[in-house]
């Protein structure tokens, strides 16, 4: 009997702290609020796992949105090193109605000066409803300015208030980890979207590097190799047009400014095409030269053979 009541004592406190638990947030609908949860698994030696989510839409009324977020972290504490926060966030609207909704503008670990186990996330206010799950129990505690006043004093740190708009580093749609990423795969390792390394704006491209690359060879692959400035029939322009052009303009033809350059950047593939069309095109002007010099060399050998006669 006594192994059954313990039994149904584990059972109930298992279902207690897996239960999602709803709380709303006050304020206004177009601010996000902390609201602040806890560490609680730190002095058992295990990251804590803090689910966050509503799935109807239309909670708290129409379109107001939906969000699947899952936060695992282990806060420093006034100097644990051993201390990280990888999140999984997908906040978003209805597609057709309201698509920029979101739920979460920004998460800290709150305990950098302190021994608190705080960890601070930012949730939209307006009379929206969560729901929280963790691995252990959760009282948050939601600072709108009418459950708990603003600000949120840190313990040895800043005062948190709420925000109106997303802080850069929230990934809306996808993971976010702290630690560094190694794949150990020998195989194909696909990506699909954009990849941006040191910023979150590749502007349209693949691939966005704010900062130096270092690679021992580069392979870009180009059409239109200029060869045809060699066909029998290609043109180059006069070289006083060519100085006049130099003169109004400061830079050479199809070349780029340095005001372009600047604003825009330049295309590998596409600047060593010019590149090699413009030499290709000094090299006919040399050869043309070189025909003139001859022919004047020629003229000069005459008109010295006509004077010794």
């Amino acid at each position: 009997m006594k192994k059954l009541m313990l039994s149904i004592l584990f059972m109930s406190c298992v279902i207690t702290v897996l239960a999602q638990t709803p709380f709303t947030v006050g304020g206004d609908l177009d601010k996000f609020y902390p609201v602040v949860f806890s560490d609680v698994n730190w002095d058992s030696r295990r990251p804590t796992v803090l689910e966050i989510g509503r799935s109807d839409v239309h909670q708290n009324g129409n379109w107001r949105g939906s969000l699947m977020s899952k936060f695992i972290f282990h806060n420093t504490r006034w100097g644990n090193g051993a201390r990280f926060t990888d999140v999984y966030i997908n906040q978003a609207g209805n597609s057709g109605m309201n698509p920029d909704v979101a739920f979460i503008a920004g998460y800290r670990d709150a305990t950098a000066s302190n021994t608190s186990y705080d960890f601070i996330i930012w949730l939209k206010g307006g009379g929206t409803t969560y729901y929280v799950k963790s691995d252990a129990v959760q009282d948050p505690r939601i600072f709108d300015g009418v459950q708990n006043a603003l600000p949120y004093q840190e313990i040895n740190g800043p005062a948190h208030s709420f925000k109106t708009s997303i802080d850069a580093y929230v990934n809306s749609s996808g993971k976010s980890d702290e630690g560094t990423i190694y794949s150990r795969s020998s195989g194909l390792n696909y990506l699909n979207g954009n990849l941006g390394l040191g910023t979150t704006d590749t502007r349209g491209f693949k691939l966005a590097v704010n900062g130096k690359i270092r690679a021992q060879e580069i392979k870009v692959e180009a059409t239109n190799w200029p060869d045809y400035v060699f066909a029998k029939g290609y043109q180059v322009g006069k070289l006083d047009e060519l100085e006049s052009y130099i003169k109004a303009n400061k830079h050479l033809p199809e070349i780029p400014s340095v005001k372009e350059v600047k604003e825009n950047g330049i295309e590998l593939g596409e600047m060593n095409k010019l590149l090699l069309k413009k030499i290709e095109e000094l090299t006919l002007y040399i050869i043309e030269l070189k025909k003139e010099s001859v022919d004047q060399q020629k003229q000069l050998d005459g008109l010295k053979k006509n004077n010794k006669l």
